[in-house]
């Protein structure tokens, strides 16, 4: 379990652990960002890159919501499309 450190009014540190919960969402976000990572096809390499590039071009969220709806998307048709390849195949892709 992580934890941060709080300056007690003594100057030491305390060691005061997080909120459970908030820990366990920011871990299962990062298990999925890990998984994205690693499962992304060219199609969500492809937007990713543009958006990337878009916000370092100066863009604002909003200005590439739809960007962000077609990395979605894609990622969402892409994992359905390996879970029908591992079922056509016996559990391999």
């Amino acid at each position: 379990m992580s934890s941060y450190h709080s300056p007690h009014p003594d100057g030491s540190d305390v060691h005061q652990p997080e909120d459970p919960a908030a820990e366990e969402r920011a871990e299962a976000a990062d298990r999925l960002g890990e998984e994205l990572e690693g499962n992304k096809t060219a199609r969500q390499e492809e937007l990713t890159h543009e958006i990337y590039e878009q916000l370092k071009a100066g863009s604002e969220v909003d200005d590439i919501k739809h960007l962000i709806a077609q990395l979605s998307r894609a990622g969402t048709e892409d994992a359905a499309n390996r879970q029908r390849g591992h079922r056509a195949t016996g559990g391999r892709p």
